[in-house]
């Protein structure tokens, strides 16, 4: 199967993190968040942060951003500020959002847990999170080395955490369904777990997905979709046990940030301005 650019556009910054949430939310190195309907015609655009922003992330019609100044800021998808969600100790590096909750990690490896805009629980993994997954009451986070995959029940305990396992890996990653995805250690392929504590978590397949370094994963509909700094963006469809290649694009410079929004079509923010749809044909 064949990859297609089904639209594009260009901003005149440099985009860097990405959201879905029925619109596309791109923030960049200035610290602004632009909105686009799914035909890459823009919306509302705002200054959320004064530098480059960390993390972005959207649900129910809020959008999330983390830079240096502090904790997370929300916004309504028109760009009015609704609250800021403290951060104790450091800066917020990734957010996941799952059903009630928002989750951020930060750079001291402290986990913070959000609900209804305030601080429920809060655990330390030990290491800078640079990406979080949630399967209930499953959590993973990752640095560069090592997934930790955390046992937490945040509606019962505000501290207390089981870890369960630990495995090698680094970020980016991202849970789909029964899988959890993640980058190799040395950034160049990507790892099919199970996700079971029976099994320890046991890889079931790895496939190289370049030469280059990883920069960008996303999940959807069985599906993973996978972008780096070769410029070429990758379609995966997990099939039981394997990873099976489903379609690439080059799309001619170092992919920053990719999210998909269906198994079919993702969005990819490219060094240089660009952000590009790409289908499946």
């Amino acid at each position: 199967m064949s990859l297609t650019i089904g639209g594009e556009t260009k901003i005149d910054s440099e985009p860097c993190v990405v959201a879905w949430n029925n619109k596309l939310f791109v923030g960049t190195d200035t610290g602004s968040i632009f909105s686009f309907d799914s035909n890459l015609s823009p919306g509302a655009s705002w200054t959320a942060h004064a530098v480059q922003l960390f993390a972005l992330s959207a649900n129910y019609g809020k959008v999330y951003s983390t830079s240096n100044d502090g904790g997370i800021r929300i916004w309504t998808s028109e760009g009015d500020k609704v609250s800021e969600l403290p951060a104790p100790n450091a800066d917020i590096e990734s957010i996941c959002l799952h059903e009630k909750y928002v989750y951020a990690g930060d750079e001291q490896g402290n986990i913070y847990v959000y609900e209804n805009n305030s601080l429920i629980a809060q655990y330390n993994v030990l290491e800078e999170v640079k990406d979080i997954a949630i399967s209930p009451p499953l959590m993973f986070t990752v640095r560069d080395l090592y997934v930790t995959v955390t046992e937490i029940k945040p509606e019962q305990s505000k501290d207390r955490f089981t870890t369960l396992h630990v495995m090698e890996g680094r970020a980016p990653l991202r849970v789909s369904g029964k899988h959890l995805v993640v980058t190799s250690r040395g950034g160049n392929n990507i790892q099919l777990h199970d996700i079971d504590l029976d099994s320890k978590f046991k890889k079931l397949h790895e496939v190289k997905v370049s030469d280059m370094i990883i920069t960008s994963m996303s999940a959807r509909d069985g599906v993973v979709w996978t972008g780096g700094w070769d410029g070429c963006a990758k379609r995966w469809k997990i099939d039981e046990e394997k990873l099976q290649p489903a379609g690439e694009i080059n799309l001619g410079a170092c992919i920053n940030a990719l999210v998909a929004v269906t198994g079919d079509t993702a969005y990819a923010l490219l060094t240089g301005g660009k952000i590009i749809c790409i289908k499946a044909a």
